[in-house]
């Protein structure tokens, strides 16, 4: 059975015909689905988040509650010339409902959904929405995982205490350390002006690993050191997530997300590592703070887009 609270997304039907029959896109390769039956082993499945309630609780730019809807547009449109032959079953089975509820009842059935499709043999992709739904999605993978690496790319280290008791979209990974810990857990591409010394400290003393983005940018190809980490995590049998935070894109290139950033990795870049994850067969990846109402040209949603398909050719000739 579906969860109750699983909107399907419909617009996949209602594609414009392509002008040549043969130039087919990746939408018409996506499926939306109704019932976790048609869930298989090894199936690529999409879900959407679609609220910005912890990212206003975060004092950050609301808006990241469009993003299910816009990148899944730019998605659609999108060549399969770059997928795989062997592209492997690509499903949607829609967006958890949001309005009218709290975030605490949202991020409990993101985690359950999560963790039955998981169980299925699934690989996830979420679309959020704001950044406190990494929380829910490392739960579901440590319920079901006895090994667990986490990545978090991202130039702030999202391990802020709660605000009145309640988890925001800079409290996700605070909360993981303190409840649903992570065998290894990486921030990678924290930036010096964007990180507190205390917050560091807590990463540190918690046993994560904090790989500095002006480390990154002495060292060579962002995409190279991210597949190095994945492999490292994979020799000890750890299931991986991987968390895209689009504030870790410079704003030159990503300009529609809730806090942006005067540096940042490129889109060439981004895209790169998007496709290493895949590669290095991260179980759940999610694309998250984008924010379409502060978009310029659809730019920052066709580049979560492009990632999401990059990841999913990276999935179909994973190593």
């Amino acid at each position: 059975m579906m969860n109750t609270h699983i909107v399907p997304y419909d617009g996949w039907s209602s594609l414009p015909e392509p002008r040549e029959p043969e130039d087919r896109r990746i939408g018409s390769c996506i499926e939306s689905v109704s019932s976790l039956s048609k869930v298989s082993e090894g199936d690529i499945v999409l879900l959407g988040i679609p609220q910005d309630i912890g990212v206003q609780r975060n004092g950050g730019r609301s808006g990241a509650a469009m993003a299910p809807f816009s990148v899944r547009e730019s998605l659609a449109g999108l060549s399969i010339h770059g997928l795989s032959p062997n592209c492997s079953t690509i499903l949607d089975i829609g967006n958890i409902m949001c309005e009218g509820r709290t975030l605490e009842d949202i991020r409990s059935d993101q985690e359950d959904i999560l963790h039955l499709l998981l169980d299925l043999g699934a690989r996830v992709i979420v679309i959020g929405g704001g950044h406190d739904i990494a929380f829910p999605s490392c739960k579901a993978m440590r319920e079901t995982y006895s090994k667990i690496g986490i990545i978090n790319i991202d130039p702030h280290l999202d391990v802020r205490k709660k605000v009145e008791g309640m988890s925001h979209s800079g409290s996700p990974f605070r909360e993981m350390m303190e409840t649903a810990k992570a065998d290894q857990f990486i921030e990678f591409g924290t930036q010096s002006f964007a990180a507190s010394t205390h917050h560091r400290e807590f990463v540190e003393h918690e046993g994560g690993r904090i790989i500095p983005y002006e480390h990154i940018r002495l060292a060579g190809d962002p995409a190279n050191q991210l597949s190095e980490l994945m492999k490292g995590m994979r020799a000890t049998d750890n299931e991986i997530y991987v968390s895209f935070d689009m504030d870790a894109v410079c704003s030159a290139f990503a300009p529609g997300v809730s806090a942006p950033a005067t540096i940042g990795f490129t889109s060439d870049e981004i895209v790169r590592m998007a496709y290493s994850a895949g590669e290095n067969g991260a179980r759940i990846i999610d694309v998250v703070e984008i924010n379409p109402t502060l978009d310029i040209d659809k730019r920052t949603s066709r580049l979560g887009a492009l990632m999401i398909a990059s990841c999913i050719s990276g999935w179909s000739n994973q190593s």
